[in-house]
């Protein structure tokens, strides 16, 4: 075909385990005429002039499964890219299951790839990962929030493991507050409550890494990490830089942690002062007093079985309540709040403080965090102290030197 092709090995390093768990397969080429590189687009266009794409797709996937099993330990995957068009071919998938058992590579190390813009039809991707997952193979779905993903099939197809597109770490990366690093961590979640593990890719910075350990992705790759290469053994030197910078955001994420309950520790010990009065009246709004004084509390609330409002007693001082852009939710006297995990989790656990993670309240229209606790008898309430909290985002205040 006019190149020579080789294979070249990037390791996914999981960050709990901090360590390589698996190697993408890349294609590596140099043009026969010139002996100068050649990008794998470069060739792929070349064969798709000669009709030769499928052929060339095949070759591929023989040379990299050849080589990952000479060389990588046993208990690594092997991430392999499937073009669109070798998907809507079954005996070209056949091939692929060949391969591996010329190989002797038990199909249980393979994980497929799967670019989803790529595909026109949702038969196509359900069926090739079924086949796959019927071979005792894992299914990815590549480069997912990239243009117009759609979660629609994603949460049809489930896949073992989703690949997020390099540039939203890069976004987040390059953006600070809750607007973007919030929604990736949420992402991730939603990633992890369909059933499927997540890899943030293209991490090239300390900064990027940092953002991925926050939002509790289980791997990474990148070019922070290590290059394609050869290679695909050990991977101690990834290994290495992973352990150092995991160690660094550990350090830095405990002392905002305990920066954190520093600075909630006041506002603990006042709602414990008023935590056991359960009983809407004049001595309740007396035993709020402190509490509302104390800087940013915005309101304490009593809620009845039913997480009904019963006792509402608001900050004398000017709050974010006063936007009029949020007027027709400030009022949540007729509220039912029962959905709230504040509450779920002080009906869930009588007696035991909770504190919220940051939200954006409907009722006041900034973020803000809640105190919440339930007494253990009936009737059963649950009472609540609002603080103004704007401090929501913990990356934003990890040490410049820690944050590359």
């Amino acid at each position: 075909m006019g190149y020579r092709l080789s294979s070249a090995f990037q390791p996914l390093l999981s960050l709990d385990h901090r360590r390589v768990v698996g190697f993408e397969a890349l294609l590596r080429g140099y043009s026969l005429k010139n002996d100068k590189p050649a990008s794998p687009l470069e060739i792929f266009e070349y064969a798709a002039r000669w009709n030769r794409r499928i052929q060339l797709d095949r070759y591929c996937h023989g040379l990299h499964i050849h080589n990952f099993s000479r060389a990588a330990p046993a208990d690594r995957w092997l991430f392999l890219n499937l073009d669109s068009e070798t998907l809507g071919k079954k005996r070209y998938l056949d091939h692929i299951a060949q391969l591996l058992a010329e190989a002797k590579l038990p199909a249980h190390r393979l994980v497929v790839e799967i670019l989803e813009n790529e595909l026109g039809s949702d038969r196509l991707l359900f069926e090739a990962a079924d086949y796959f997952r019927s071979l005792g193979a894992l299914v990815a779905l590549d480069d997912f929030g990239a243009g117009h993903s759609n979660f629609d099939r994603l949460w049809r197809f489930r896949p073992d493991i989703v690949k997020l597109d390099r540039s939203i770490v890069g976004e987040a990366e390059r953006c600070t507050g809750f607007s973007h690093r919030g929604l990736l961590s949420n992402l991730v979640s939603m990633l992890h409550e369909i059933g499927s593990l997540v890899v943030v890719e293209g991490i090239e910075t300390e900064a990027q890494l940092n953002v991925a350990l926050e939002a509790d992705a289980d791997f990474v790759q990148g070019f922070l990490l290590a290059k394609p290469g050869p290679d695909c053994g050990e991977g101690g030197e990834a290994e290495d830089q992973l352990d150092a910078v995991s160690s660094r955001f550990a350090l830095a994420q405990n002392a905002i942690d305990n920066e954190t309950r520093r600075a909630l520790a006041p506002y603990i010990q006042a709602f414990k002062a008023v935590e056991s009065k359960f009983e809407p009246g004049d001595t309740l709004k007396q035993n709020c007093q402190a509490l509302l004084d104390m800087p940013g509390v915005l309101r304490c609330l009593l809620f009845n079985e039913q997480s009904e409002p019963i006792a509402e007693y608001f900050s004398n001082r000017p709050s974010a309540a006063a936007d009029k852009r949020f007027l027709p939710v400030l009022d949540g006297q007729r509220g039912a709040w029962f959905r709230r995990p504040y509450m779920r989790e002080a009906k869930a656990f009588p007696l035991r403080i909770h504190v919220s993670r940051p939200y954006l309240s409907s009722t006041e229209g900034c973020m803000c965090m809640m105190l919440s606790v339930a007494n253990d008898r009936e009737p059963r309430r649950v009472f609540c102290c609002k603080i103004h909290w704007p401090e929501y985002s913990t990356s934003d205040r990890i040490p410049p030197a820690n944050r590359g």
